[in-house]
């Protein structure tokens, strides 16, 4: 026996249990790894910038203990604050363009 024409037969039993075919399982299995895969990677994501925010606290720390007037702790914080977004749009990107979509 062929493998499609058992599978048609499985197909046949399951539809008399009431139950979705093998193949429309198969399909909703498949999307379920799709999204899996991107929610972990959206995770991957959110954990990089808990880890970002973090690494710019101390960053900030070490600005003002370190700086000699409140204007170069200014200037070093918006050139910290520029360099973070520039960061954050380039993963934002990475993830809309694997995904086929616009994150934002």
């Amino acid at each position: 026996m062929q493998i499609s024409a058992r599978m048609d037969e499985i197909d046949a039993l399951l539809e008399t249990e009431g139950m979705p075919s093998y193949s429309e399982m198969w399909a909703t299995n498949a999307e379920l790894r799709e999204e899996l895969e991107r929610l972990r990677e959206r995770l991957a994501m959110a954990n990089a910038a808990l880890s970002t925010l973090y690494g710019d606290l101390l960053q900030t720390e070490l600005i003002v203990a370190t700086a000699s007037s409140v204007d170069q702790i200014q200037r070093q914080l918006v050139r910290l604050k520029a360099e973070r977004k520039a960061q954050a749009a380039r993963a934002h990107e990475r993830f809309a363009r694997r995904w086929g979509m616009r994150e934002d």
